[in-house]
């Protein structure tokens, strides 16, 4: 079954706020990130949306900034990207929309073009486990 397909998939793309994005997933705590722009916006007076990749998970993710009781503070996951150059190739030309009206649309459908499995670290890249250990 594909991501697209299993609702529990895609129902896990959507948390209530960054603390429980980021508690869901011990990776997503240590991992550095490459922020993606802080003014993300659909209007010229509508709510600004921070967005960035954290490398280790490949996710792409977009925050609603604000007061909560404003809608602020929900996060989205919306790609998983393998890695920085291919995010830098999806994302081509982000610097230039970022905080233009209509500018989420656009993160949008970009990230939604190029949607990627996350592939799993070589065994090289993998921790050495400790001697006496059984893999």
């Amino acid at each position: 079954m594909t991501a697209a397909a299993d609702p529990k998939a895609k129902a896990a793309q959507r948390y209530p706020s960054l603390r429980d994005f980021y508690n869901a997933d011990p990776a997503r705590l240590s991992s550095r990130e490459r922020d993606v722009g802080l003014w993300w916006r659909e209007r010229a007076d509508g709510p600004l949306h921070r967005a960035a990749w954290i490398a280790d998970t490949g996710e792409l993710y977009l925050a609603r900034l604000g007061p909560r009781e404003e809608g602020g503070g929900g996060v989205e996951v919306l790609a998983r990207v393998a890695d920085a150059e291919r995010l830098e190739r999806m994302l081509g030309g982000w610097r230039e929309r970022c905080g233009e009206p209509g500018s989420l649309q656009w993160l949008r459908r970009r990230s939604a073009v190029s949607v990627l499995p996350v592939r799993p670290r070589p065994r090289w890249a993998q921790p050495e486990a400790p001697a006496g250990a059984v893999a």
